[in-house]
C-alpha cells in the first residue's frame, strides 16, 4: 500500500542531499510548526496524538521520508479518515527548520445500521454446519458513532432480537484529562437454545422444546485508558457478571456447565492490557510490530461462584519483502494460572474469533491453554481509489479508499485440555492449516476475505471471513 507521496517532499529531499549537505554538514531537520486542515469534526490534539514526532522534535534527513509516510498511514488506519497527506512546508535553509502541514479528509462517523446478522461463530459454520437454517439469525437495530464529539470517542448501541436478545450500550472518550480516558459497558442478552457440550470438536446445541431462555448473561462496568504516546496504551477495566442458566441445563445436559451443578454464577472481573504497536498501517499492517499482553481475573477467592486468572500474550511482526511484497507473523499464547477444573461455559481456546486456525473453521478446540502461530505472504493488486460519485449519496464517502492483495497464509495451533477431551480428537494435538485468499480493504474500516483452506485432517473447502474496524 504505497498512497499519495507529496512530490514536494521528494524534491526537497533531493535538493538538501545533493547541494546543502555538502555545504553546512546538516544531516537533520528540526520541525519547527505543524499546521492540520481538513478536519471539520475531528480536534485537532487527536490528530497529532497519532503523530510520533511533535514541534520541536528533530530528525535525520535519512529518516525524514518515511517517518512521514509512517504517519501518513497512521492516520488513515484511525479510521477517522479517507484521505491523509503530510506535506513539507517552510524549509528554512539557513536553521534547517521545517514546519509539516497535515491535511485530512474526514470519514462519514455516524452508521445506523439494521442488524441482520448471522449468531454463529461464522459463516462457514452457518453455511456447512447449520444448513443455512434462518432461525439462527439475529435481527435489530445499531447505532455506531466513531467520533461523536470530534475526540475519537465511540460511541455503540445495540437493541437486537431474533436468535439471541441483545440489548447493548458502549462508550469510550480516550482523553478525558490528559493521557487518561474512559469507559461505561452495559450489556444483558438471553438466549433459547444453547450450546451445552462440545464432540468431535463441535457445538452441540438444545432447544427446550417449550422455548424456554436457556441462558442470561449480564455485565456491568466502566474502563480507564492511558495513551502515554502514539505506540504505547493501557486498559484497565472493572465488571460485575452475572451468568444463569435454566435449571434443566445442570439437571439434563451439563452438570459442569458452571460446575457442580450450578445454575448461576456471579463474579467481580477485573481485566488489565498493555500494548505497544508499531505497526505500520494496523488495519492492514506493511511493517513494524506489536507487543500485548493481557491479564483477567474472575472472581475475588476459592469460595467465589468463578475464580479463575488468565494471561495472554502476543506478538506481531511485518515486513515488506519488495515494492507490493509483504510478510507477516503472530504468536499467541494463553494459560490460566489457577489450574481448576473450569466450567464448561469458560473453557474456550481455539475456534473462536480470532484465535482459530485457517482450515479449522468449522471446529473449536476447547481448553485452558493454547498457543496459535499465524503466518502469511501478501501481494498486493490494487491500491487506490475508486470514484463513486452518483451511486454514493454521502460526499465524505464519494472516494472509495480500496486495497487488494492477494494472500497465502500457514498457521498452527495447540489447546491444552485437561478435562473435557475424551471426545475430541483435535484437542492436545498440534493442528496445522491454510491456504491461498483475496482480501479487499473498503474505506480503511472494512474488511473481505475469500478463502480455499486445507487441513491436516484431508479437509478443504471455501471459507469467507469479514471483520470491521470499529
Amino acid at each position: 500500500m504505497e498512497g499519495v507521496k507529496s512530490w514536494k517532499i521528494i524534491a526537497l529531499l533531493f535538493v538538501i542531499q545533493t547541494s546543502l549537505f555538502g555545504q553546512n554538514g546538516y544531516d537533520y531537520v528540526v520541525i519547527d510548526h505543524i499546521v492540520v486542515f481538513g478536519n471539520d469534526i475531528t480536534q485537532r490534539h487527536v490528530i497529532l496524538r497519532e503523530m510520533d514526532f511533535v514541534a520541536g522534535d528533530t530528525i535525520l534527513l535519512s529518516d525524514l521520508s518515511q517517518r512521514i509516510d509512517i504517519n501518513r498511514k497512521r492516520l488513515v488506519s484511525t479510521g477517522l479518515f479517507n484521505f491523509s497527506d503530510i506535506n513539507i512546508k517552510d524549509w528554512d535553509i539557513e536553521t534547517n527548520r521545517i514546519s509539516l502541514q497535515i491535511d485530512v479528509k474526514e470519514n462519514w462517523y455516524i452508521f445506523p445500521s439494521v442488524i441482520f446478522e448471522l449468531a454463529d461463530r461464522s459463516f462457514n459454520v452457518w453455511w456447512k454446519e447449520m444448513n443455512f437454517d434462518f432461525n439462527r439469525v439475529n435481527y435489530g437495530l445499531r447505532l455506531d458513532h466513531l467520533n461523536t464529539t470530534g475526540h475519537g470517542d465511540k460511541l455503540k448501541l445495540i437493541f437486537q432480537r431474533g436468535y439471541t436478545h441483545k440489548y447493548e450500550l458502549e462508550y469510550n472518550f480516550p482523553y478525558l484529562l490528559g493521557k487518561w480516558g474512559g469507559g461505561i459497558q452495559l450489556f444483558y442478552s438471553n438466549n433459547r437454545e444453547l450450546g451445552f457440550r462440545t464432540v468431535n470438536n463441535k457445538i452441540i446445541f438444545r432447544k427446550w422444546e417449550d422455548e424456554r431462555i436457556m441462558l442470561e448473561r449480564m455485565r456491568v462496568g466502566f474502563t480507564l485508558t492511558r495513551r502515554d504516546n502514539a505506540y504505547l496504551s493501557q486498559k484497565l477495566k472493572f465488571q460485575w457478571h452475572h451468568n444463569q442458566v435454566n435449571e434443566v441445563v445442570p439437571e439434563f445436559l451439563n452438570a459442569n456447565y458452571f460446575l457442580e451443578g450450578r445454575k448461576e454464577i456471579r463474579f467481580p472481573y477485573l481485566e488489565y492490557e498493555v500494548i505497544y504497536d508499531k505497526r505500520t498501517f494496523p488495519t492492514y499492517p506493511e511493517g513494524g510490530f506489536l507487543l500485548f499482553f493481557n491479564a483477567k481475573k474472575s472472581g475475588l477467592s476459592q469460595n467465589s461462584d468463578y475464580n479463575n486468572f488468565e494471561i495472554s500474550g502476543r506478538v506481531e511482526a511485518y515486513k515488506k519483502l519488495a515494492k507490493k511484497l509483504y510478510a507477516g507473523f503472530k504468536l499467541k499464547a494463553k494459560a490460566n494460572l489457577i489450574r481448576n477444573q473450569l466450567g464448561y461455559a469458560n473453557n474456550s481456546a481455539l475456534g473462536y474469533g480470532e484465535d482459530a486456525v485457517r482450515g479449522y473453521e468449522l471446529y473449536v478446540m476447547d481448553g485452558s491453554d493454547f498457543v496459535i502461530a499465524k503466518s502469511a505472504l501478501r501481494y498486493q493488486i490494487f491500491d487506490g481509489f475508486i470514484p463513486l460519485k452518483k451511486w454514493m449519496p454521502i460526499k465524505r464517502m464519494k472516494n472509495m479508499p480500496v486495497y487488494l492483495n492477494f494472500r497465502i497464509s500457514a498457521e498452527s495451533g495447540y489447546a491444552n485440555e485437561r478435562t473435557y477431551f475424551t471426545t475430541n480428537d483435535l484437542n492436545n494435538r498440534v493442528v496445522v492449516g491454510g491456504g491461498p485468499a483475496i482480501d479487499l480493504l473498503l474505506y480503511n474500516n472494512y474488511l473481505f476475505s475469500a478463502e480455499y483452506n486445507f487441513n491436516q485432517i484431508g479437509e478443504s473447502g471455501l471459507y469467507l471471513q469479514s471483520s470491521f474496524n470499529f
